[in-house]
């Protein structure tokens, strides 16, 4: 069975976990079993949200950073997060990079912003 673990940076500002609730709820509608995990600072951590996935019936899993580039926490932290977790198949997809949909919604924040600040 397929589960999705999104991965987070985390912060010590609690919007990030609800981020992280709310990426995982959008993506259920199309995977049966996803959580997500932090890299630092929120819980629960990378291990333990894989850890979760394994006990739910996992046996592949594929790692969703929601990141934009590929750094240390990509090519380093995120892996060793993941050593532990055994008996399944992990496979870790590229961070979001450089997408035009994403320049749509950063486009939308220019003119959302400028719309609620009376400019423009």
């Amino acid at each position: 069975m397929l589960g999705v673990l999104l991965v987070l940076h985390g912060s010590k500002i609690k919007e990030w976990q609800d981020v992280a609730i709310q990426y995982a709820n959008l993506l259920r509608k199309y995977f049966d079993l996803v959580e997500y995990g932090f890299i630092e600072f929120n819980q629960p951590s990378i291990t333990e949200a894989a850890k979760n996935l394994v006990a739910k019936g996992a046996d592949t899993i594929v790692v969703v950073p929601l990141l934009f580039a590929a750094g240390t926490h990509f090519k380093r932290d995120i892996p060793k997060q993941l050593e532990e977790i055994k008996g399944v198949k992990i496979i870790i997809a590229d961070p979001i990079g450089i997408d035009k949909r994403v320049a749509e919604i950063l486009k939308e924040r220019v003119e959302e912003s400028l719309r609620s600040s009376g400019g423009q």
